[in-house]
């Protein structure tokens, strides 16, 4: 469900993105302004990271096979990660270069009544698109702040709209600041000026996604699943202790887990007084039964509560448990 909703949000801002990038660059041509230009090429850039991320949906949902035995989530990341070098070099680097030439070789503005007016209709849609998807990480994030759940979360594509969207939101407004800065003073300076802050803020969120990509694709841990598990392990009655506990993320709803834990010897033989007379073979198999049994309880409450989480990988050091007793008769640990 949260996949389709996911989904929903990028076409949402592709749509967007598209219908405001034809705008500003008719308004740029019409206009002359250098930051109508840079505002145009920051919405075709959104507009290609899109497809990018509705591209790397669609890859990540094929199912495992053979080869990757773990599916195809990660490349949900990737497809984020290139998304990312788009709004890097279409929008921040072309941005500044446009703002710089401006400011170097002034350009007049005429018209300006028709890059306002795109820059009205442009922050309602934007801002209609960014409402949408706020709303969605606002269900999403549960009870977390929205700043830890952007930092943390693995949803790499809506994060990748809402911080496009963002700062799309806040670029149009230095646009219109700048252009009727430029259209008052009779200098396209705070034009350029305007391009470049835009180039900066795009470079910014660029980095911001490149990183967290980054991160995801080098199997950064899962920090928020690794404290709910770690909750189970301490308020078990049965556990004694745990350790090398790892989470690794394959995609937004495919979250792996591995533990080594260890159990209270007298849950593991808590049945044995009903059982007397059993010999090592019997002995043993009661063990692994009983492990196994404690082991299946941990598992079900860490899905229950970290539904994301598709495998778990428990390593029991039972070995350990039935050696620390084979010096031990079955009288000695049925008193």
């Amino acid at each position: 469900m949260e996949e389709n909703h996911s989904t929903k949000q990028i076409v949402l801002a592709f749509f967007g993105n598209l219908l405001v990038a034809v705008s500003k660059f008719i308004v740029a041509g019409i206009s002359g302004s250098a930051v109508m230009f840079s505002e145009g090429l920051h919405s075709i850039a959104d507009t290609a990271n899109q497809l990018f991320l509705l591209f790397g949906i669609k890859r990540a949902e094929r199912p495992a096979d053979q080869e990757h035995q773990f599916g195809f989530g990660k490349e949900r990341f990737f497809w984020s990660l290139i998304a990312a070098f788009g709004i890097l070099i279409i929008g921040c680097v072309l941005s500044i270069q446009k703002g710089v030439d401006v400011i170097i070789h002034p350009e007049e503005i005429s018209h300006i009544q028709w890059p306002l007016f795109v820059i009205v209709i442009s922050i309602l849609i934007e801002g209609y698109t960014l409402l949408v998807t706020y709303r969605f990480l606002h269900k999403t994030k549960g009870k977390e702040s929205l700043i830890k759940y952007l930092d943390e979360s693995s949803e790499t594509a809506v994060i990748a709209v809402f911080f496009e969207d963002t700062a799309a939101v806040a670029g149009l407004m230095i646009a219109g600041i700048g252009i009727t800065l430029s259209h008052y003073l009779h200098t396209s300076l705070y034009d350029g000026i305007a391009s470049v802050i835009i180039g900066v803020l795009l470079g910014c969120v660029a980095i911001f996604l490149v990183n967290k990509n980054k991160e995801l694709l080098t199997d950064q841990s899962h920090l928020l699943i690794n404290k709910k598990v770690e909750a189970i392990f301490v308020s078990h009655p049965a556990v004694e202790q745990y350790h090398d506990l790892r989470t690794i993320i394959f995609g937004p709803q495919h979250v792996v887990v591995v533990s080594d834990v260890e159990f209270k010897e007298e849950f593991v033989y808590e049945d044995m007084t009903k059982h007397p007379d059993e010999n090592r073979k019997e002995y043993t198999e009661h063990v692994i039964k009983k492990i196994g049994m404690l082991t299946d309880q941990i598992e079900t409450q860490i899905r229950d509560v970290c539904p994301e989480v598709k495998e778990i990988y428990l390593e029991v050091e039972q070995d350990k448990i039935i050696t620390a007793k084979k010096d031990k008769t079955l009288a000695e640990i049925t008193k």
